[in-house]
């Protein structure tokens, strides 16, 4: 982005910071960032459509062609269920389309993560500017096709599953919980590829994986007990889990598990911001 905001922005020196600033971080780097966020969240956000005939169009399209195609497969082909608790073949690709959504947009965003340093190199090198914003930008851009994928995701919801139940209102602050471990892993996946470039290749294995190792296509109930605490430890089987029982079975997740979800994504976005920070100084050396 040479030559354009960038240029206006007066950063001062780096400097690593101690473990209360870092458990801070995840509010006060946004606030004392927040007019460059939102800058390079639309740069990126334009970004990713510049060139393209329907531009934004494509975020509302993709999504719509996935949701035709799974009620296709799942609620007319395969007449498909969700185990036992609805008989309306057209409820189960809604309901898996409601747990995508949540998958696309975690991993829209680390996705991005090993290549992120690459791409602004310049802002390493000649200049001191605060790269770990780059992180925001990144989850919200991923944000914005999710809101997409959200409102989509309503319009179906209501002629099919009809008015949203009361613990519907809880879903906010599950997907908050998944915007902060979603941040500490991007940070922690940027630092880490600038030393170890295999991170991107490795990345699509990990894509594949979590989906058949995250509460996606089934229940966390259809998986033995013996197993389900291994996928608890799956960041993303909370989130699956707890907004779908909400969205479509009104069944209000536990508050205690709600808390520790929350105060988990809070601590590993701090964790991940602290370790960022701490191999800041080494970047332009080693890119």
């Amino acid at each position: 982005m040479p030559g354009s905001e960038a240029e206006s922005v007066v950063v001062t020196a780096a400097r690593r910071p101690g473990a209360f600033a870092a458990l801070a971080a995840p509010v006060l780097v946004l606030k004392r960032r927040y007019d460059l966020v939102r800058r390079l969240t639309v740069r990126d956000i334009d970004a990713r459509f510049r060139g393209t005939v329907l531009g934004k169009v494509w975020a509302v399209i993709a999504p719509l062609v996935m949701l035709a195609v799974y009620t296709f497969v799942f609620g007319v082909v395969l007449n498909s269920r969700w185990q036992d608790q609805t008989d309306d073949p057209l409820m189960f690709p809604v309901i898996y389309f409601s747990g995508l959504i949540l998958f696309n947009f975690f991993f829209d965003s680390i996705a991005r993560a090993p290549t992120l340093m690459r791409e602004h190199q310049a802002f390493i090198k000649k200049i001191y500017f605060p790269v770990e914003i780059f992180a925001y930008s990144v989850v919200g851009s991923a944000i914005f096709r999710f809101a997409i994928g959200l409102a989509i995701l309503i319009i179906f919801y209501l002629p099919i599953a009809g008015f949203p139940p009361a613990a519907s209102v809880i879903y906010p602050f599950i997907f908050f919980g998944l915007v902060l471990f979603t941040l500490g892993f991007t940070w922690i996946l940027t630092a880490a590829s600038v030393f170890l470039r295999d991170i991107a290749h490795v990345i699509g294995l990990v894509v594949l994986l979590a989906m058949f190792l995250s509460p996606l296509f089934y229940p966390l109930s259809a998986v033995p007990e013996v197993a389900q605490w291994v996928l608890m430890l799956n960041p993303l089987t909370y989130p699956l889990e707890a907004s779908r029982n909400a969205l479509f079975f009104g069944e209000w997740p536990d508050p205690a598990g709600m808390a520790i979800y929350i105060a988990a994504g809070w601590l590993w976005a701090s964790f991940g911001y602290f370790a960022f920070m701490r191999v800041r100084p080494v970047f332009a050396d080693v890119l």
